[in-house]
């Protein structure tokens, strides 16, 4: 019986090395780069699937080829890639890495309004309430994807402060760290929601609140789409002293106005997006894990919470493709001090015509639909007076969508004038997506919410 086992193995195992030898692979014979000349190869080939020497199967060659493209294209190092591959016989192949280099020293004129969002600036009617400045950004130095980022802005609510980020210390390009510092004084401070709208405090003469921070971000980047952070931040923030009795919640400490502490969060991301700016295909998982309120600072805030978001994208035939988005933001206790307090309504967590509201519940449920046509394609196009590639390359896409989001939250802080907490709210419109130089995006959106209101709403990043 031995025997026989012992032959059918055998057989078996002649059998499965009888098939590998017949499929068709490929052997990278040498990886060619052309239109770095800022760039050192090492930060190109830390992008690339294989390596010289590799044997890969033609099945799987051509994946290689788009994954590793989209590696370099989410850099934000470049402008345009492409990958050619030049065969040398029947199984030797050379791959001709072409790469656009952006142009990587910015002055960025900084002129911003002071609200959540465009739609709350305008419904404020205060042209006076903007901010003003630059960044200056060094995207690429040393050409070791290195950046270098000073900030300047003056104004209205006024930010000082550089940041510093290294990708990769050791040899493996694994280990990143980002630092960086700085001062803010804001005129004015939202202090309370009331009927689920932010009411501001503001002084003529004087800051409303001034804060000096200080942050390190070691992070660690595993397989190509997968990156962990830790972040620790000490703040030391002073507010004016009629703040605190215009809401009780303001604060956790009745009548502080200088609040030292230092916060810690952790933060896994799961990045497999065709494109980091605008994408069509693929997927964005988040997850979050954030404490305000380490050390023995006696005045420091004490919350946790925990955020989960994850992005899908479907192409689905021709010109059509599908987005959604699901978040999820679940907080430890609902005695959190306002002003550190962020619900619906803050940065991206929003129902789409429910710009203008907000809630400050501890916990929420978000949902985000698009449906998308793509009237014009991504397409490159020529400046014909700019002979320089970096400017006079551009790609233009233009898209319209239908939209349906729809949200629940809970465990709000007391607050009788909020309509909003606890029920299920929804919005849904159509819209135009604009999608330009150095991946710029415009939308325009027209929608309608289940209280009846309509309105029109500009954004300048993508909808999900």
């Amino acid at each position: 019986m031995r025997i026989l086992l012992s032959l059918f193995l055998s057989f078996f195992s002649l059998i499965l090395v009888a098939q590998q030898d017949l499929t068709p692979y490929v052997i990278v014979d040498e990886i060619v780069i052309e239109g770095n000349n800022i760039t050192k190869p090492s930060i190109i080939y830390r992008e690339m699937t294989f390596s010289v020497g590799d044997t890969i199967s033609e099945n799987r060659f051509n994946e290689e080829i788009k994954i590793s493209k989209e590696n370099l294209q989410n850099t934000t190092l470049f402008n345009f890639v492409d990958i050619e591959t030049i065969y040398d016989g029947i199984e030797k192949v050379t791959i001709v890495v072409k790469v656009t280099e952006r142009w990587y020293i910015w002055p960025y004129p900084y002129l911003v309004y002071s609200d959540r969002n465009l739609n709350s600036w305008y419904e404020a009617d205060d042209f006076s309430r903007f901010s003003y400045g630059f960044d200056l950004e060094y995207k690429n130095f040393l050409g070791l994807k290195h950046s270098i980022k000073l900030t300047m802005i003056g104004g209205y609510n006024q930010n000082y402060g550089f940041t510093y980020d290294v990708p990769y210390l050791d040899k493996r390009q694994s280990l990143g760290l980002e630092f960086g510092a700085g001062y803010k004084r804001d005129k004015e401070v939202a202090y309370a929601t009331e009927a689920n709208k932010v009411q501001y405090f503001n002084v003529a003469d004087e800051f409303a609140k001034q804060t000096v921070y200080v942050m390190l971000k070691p992070y660690y980047r595993f397989g190509y789409r997968n990156r962990l952070f830790l972040a620790m931040e000490y703040n030391d923030t002073k507010f004016s002293d009629s703040l605190p009795s215009l809401n009780d919640d303001f604060v956790n400490v009745f009548g502080e106005t200088r609040f030292q502490y230092i916060s810690l969060s952790l933060t896994f991301k799961n990045d497999f997006r065709d494109e980091q700016n605008y994408p069509l295909n693929g997927h964005y998982l988040e997850m979050m894990l954030h404490k305000n309120g380490i050390g023995v600072f006696e005045t420091a805030p004490d919350d946790f919470y925990g955020k989960m978001t994850f992005d899908w994208y479907q192409p689905i035939k021709g010109r059509w493709y599908w987005a959604s988005n699901v978040t999820a933001k679940f907080s430890y206790g609902s005695d959190v001090a306002y002003f550190l307090n962020q619900g619906l309504g803050y940065k991206n967590d929003y129902v789409r015509t429910y710009d203008l509201y907000v809630i400050d519940a501890a916990n929420f449920a978000l949902m985000k639909n698009n449906l998308k046509f793509a009237i014009l394609n991504p397409t490159t196009m020529y400046v014909p007076f700019i002979k320089n590639e970096r400017f006079g390359k551009i790609h233009l896409a233009l898209y319209a969508n239908i939209f349906f989001d729809c949200a629940y939250s809970w465990n709000m802080p007391g607050n009788p004038s909020s309509f909003l907490d606890n029920r299920f709210i929804y919005g849904t419109g159509v819209g135009i997506d604009f999608v330009t130089y150095y991946d710029k995006v415009i939308r325009f959106e027209y929608g309608i919410n289940d209280m009846g209101e309509t309105g029109l709403f500009i954004h300048l990043v993508a909808p999900i």
